[in-house]
């Protein structure tokens, strides 16, 4: 998915490949595969090649498609030589309960690609269970039954059924790491180093609330000091100036806090991390963990403009569904003060980002942390295996070919390492809170899941393919100021994967990372890969690229990779939306000066 303000969004690259013109011939591995008559028409290519959709990015003009659509757009990826559609099913979108033309859309997707000799794969990504949403504030509805999500950070929209009914079943943050002991009595506000700051008691102003909403100026007592004092860094301790708010006499039940600044421009000089430009402190002396806002209130007209109003994300979103939201909804003075002064909480991104008080004017704080990592499921419940597994038999049973299971997602948290420490993990540990042990009992769940998933899926003499994500191997270089898109606090067996459990391996993630060790990630999963006789497919990159000219570059220099690579056995396309569109006779096509043409100059057999 795509983030920003493009429908349902919440969602780089690679040199020449140093492998020279040689590549090994594939794989003798095979999998389940559909015959039919048009399979003979389509053009061969050097290696295989896959595609992938998220259908809701392919919702050109904010329209579903419709059975003729679906068949256009087969065609479409057949005429490219596609022997493979990856199709992403997410259940957080009320489509797969009911679609707006009637029809399974699943089902007639598979039956659309049969028919043009493509098989059909559902890929499922199981920690993408939700809390990758926008989040609206605690005021707004939130009836026993919805499907959302809600803590300290507002309600997020995202969110799978089971999910929402079983949040404590969410990746668990460390004990002792999240619980808000207020009230506040101390605020340091610091700074990276300890040169002199513009900043003075005059320019600032606290305000408060209970709600993350009409926040109400404090006019309690405070007093006011600045010190040089030494403050833990990376990769060392330096001296810091600090400006302290003391003697505050906050209401215990207003845990949100604004700090204003009266100066806010270009030459703002009280520059820290965001994990370390603030320390909250109670009445004992105990630290109070907080959570930063990431960014400026948002109001009503923007939310009412984007989702309210939309149609499409209505048929999409149960929340947006419920009777009690949209008699909310109507009310237009009620919505205004659900929106007033409300500050997003959005933990995509790391707390090492810089942030400057005196620039942009506010720091935006929520005193304590978020419990759980909302929609990221920890594998360690046989609840959560089995509800996975159900998704699994939900595709199955729609007569797809094979499942694609995805590690990778949109639920992230600044602060990943702390989470995963859930009771059942700490009780099969022995109590203990060592990374080591954690991770173990974790990765030891997740592969009871692919193992009990490829008993299934082999009941059904169906393909099982696997991700692995760049992220796994290397820390994230080229996405430096996102956090990493894996789970955290896992043991990722990927080798027992791909000698017992895989039928073929994706990569996906070069994005994540440098040429050189984006090499060095693909000769260390291919010495397995080749070892065990299991095809390996490179996932090509979107991320960077904003510009169709970008992106045909980036695609030129990957089928190269692909073509070369002598441990790669196939190129996936990732994804449909970028190279296909509704053209003026409201029919799905590809892009012709894009996919079109560098496929068919680049990568079909002459």
């Amino acid at each position: 998915m795509k983030r920003g303000n493009n429908p349902i969004s919440r969602r780089s690259f690679i040199t020449k490949s140093i492998y020279g013109t040689g590549f090994a011939a594939m794989s003798t591995a095979t999998h389940p595969f559909v015959k039919t008559a048009h399979a003979q028409n389509k053009p061969e290519t050097i290696k295989k090649l896959f595609a992938t959709t998220d259908y809701t990015d392919n919702l050109f003009g904010e329209t579903f498609m419709d059975i003729e659509q679906l068949d256009q757009f087969h065609k479409s990826l057949a005429s490219l030589g596609v022997t493979r559609h990856q199709w992403i099913v997410d259940t957080i979108w009320s489509i797969y309960d009911k679609y707006p033309h009637n029809f399974d859309l699943l089902e007639e997707a598979v039956k659309s690609a049969h028919r043009h000799g493509i098989e059909f794969y559902a890929e499922i990504i199981p920690f993408e269970d939700g809390g990758s949403g926008p989040l609206f504030p605690l005021t707004m509805p939130f009836p026993q039954d919805a499907v959302a999500f809600k803590d300290l950070r507002g309600i997020d929209l995202f969110a799978r059924p089971f999910a929402a009914r079983h949040p404590e079943m969410s990746m668990k943050r460390r004990p002792g790491t999240f619980a808000f002991k207020g009230p506040v009595k101390t605020i340091r506000i610091i700074k990276r180093d300890d040169s002199p700051t513009r900043i003075k008691a005059e320019h600032l102003s606290i305000w408060t609330s209970a709600t993350n909403n009409q926040f109400e100026k404090y006019n309690g007592p405070v007093s006011f000091r600045e010190t040089v004092e030494w403050r833990k860094g990376f990769p060392k301790w330096k001296q810091c100036r600090i400006l302290h708010l003391e003697g505050l006499k906050i209401p215990k039940d207003h845990r949100y806090i604004l700090i204003r600044s009266s100066l806010a421009d270009k030459e703002g000089d009280l520059t820290n991390e965001k994990g370390k430009i603030l320390e909250l402190v109670g009445a004992d002396g105990q630290t109070i963990p907080y959570t930063l806002s990431n960014g400026p209130a948002q109001d009503f007209d923007y939310y009412n403009r984007v989702y309210f109003q939309n149609k499409m994300r209505t048929q999409l979103i149960r929340y947006l569904q419920l009777p009690e939201v949209q008699q909310e909804i109507k009310d237009t003075r009620k919505m205004q003060k659900h929106f007033q002064d409300f500050y997003p909480f959005d933990e995509y991104y790391k707390i090492t980002n810089t942030v400057t008080l005196d620039e942009q004017g506010f720091l935006a704080i929520a005193c304590g942390k978020p419990e759980y990592k909302l929609g990221n499921m920890n594998p360690v419940y046989p609840e959560v295996r089995e509800h996975w597994l159900k998704l699994v038999r939900f595709c199955l049973d729609r007569g797809v070919d094979g499942i694609n299971f995805r590690m990778s997602n949109h639920n992230r948290s600044p602060e990943y390492w702390e989470y995963g420490f859930n009771e059942p993990t700490l009780k099969a540990t022995g109590g203990k809170t060592d990374y080591a042990s954690i991770n173990k009992v974790n990765g030891n769940a997740f592969t009871q899941f692919l193992r009990e998933a490829k008993s299934l899926i082999k009941s059904r003499d169906k393909g099982l393919t696997l991700h692995l994500h760049g992220d796994m191997f290397w820390p994230d270089e080229r996405g430096g100021r996102r956090v990493p898109s894996i789970p955290p606090n896992i043991e990722w067996q990927w080798e027992t994967w791909i000698n017992e459990i895989a039928d073929d391996i994706e990569f996906r993630g070069a994005f994540k990372l440098r040429p050189w060790n984006v090499e060095k990630v693909l000769d260390i999963i291919t010495h397995v890969t080749k070892a065990a006789n299991k095809p390996f497919y490179y996932q090509s990159d979107f991320h960077s690229y904003p510009s169709d000219k970008g992106r045909e570059l980036v695609k030129l220099e990957e089928i190269e990779l692909v073509k070369n690579h002598p441990g790669i056995d196939g190129f996936v396309l990732y994804e449909t939306a970028n190279f296909t569109y509704k053209n003026e006779n409201n029919r799905i096509a590809l892009k012709p000066d894009f996919m079109d043409e560098i496929i068919k100059e680049n990568y079909l057999k002459k």
